[in-house]
């Protein structure tokens, strides 16, 4: 649990600005919804002046994480916090924000020494990530162990 900040011009675009309300709870609710990922339905977002807090229930830990960095990853907002409770506790993973010439096998040989396990971060940022070669500066990757 805590706060995490992500680079606010980033992101999908689900929105012109970001004030907060129902209408930009429901986008980032069927946003998320829209990712289909197992249990997803008992998470639930509250957005207000660019900060999203997200509570409930997650099934696991790698569920949590990548909830967290789908909603972190819209363009507008700036903060999230985190007020998920996990029924299958694991390690958490690492966050790393991409720069400006990343590349998953660039990242891979930074955190793992291995530049070959860039299928590692590629899958532990599935179903957000659709190829390997789709990242973009600003946006947050959970690097697992």
């Amino acid at each position: 649990m805590g706060l995490f900040n992500f680079v606010k011009e980033a992101g999908e675009k689900l929105w012109d600005s970001v004030t907060g309300g129902d209408d930009q709870n429901k986008k980032l609710q069927d946003h998320i919804s829209s990712l289909n990922l197992p249990g997803s339905d008992k998470i639930e977002v509250k957005v207000a002046d660019g900060k999203a807090s997200i509570s409930g229930e997650a099934l696991s830990q790698e569920l949590k994480e990548k909830v967290l960095i789908a909603v972190g990853n819209v363009a507008g907002i700036t903060a999230v916090e985190d007020n998920v409770s996990v029924q299958q506790t694991a390690p958490e993973a690492t966050f790393y924000t991409v720069k400006k010439g990343d590349t998953l096998s660039g990242i891979s040989k930074e955190v793992y020494k291995d530049a070959s396990k860039y299928n590692k971060i590629f899958e532990a940022n599935r179903p957000m990530l659709s190829h390997p070669d789709k990242i973009y500066p600003g946006q947050t990757l959970r690097i697992p162990e």
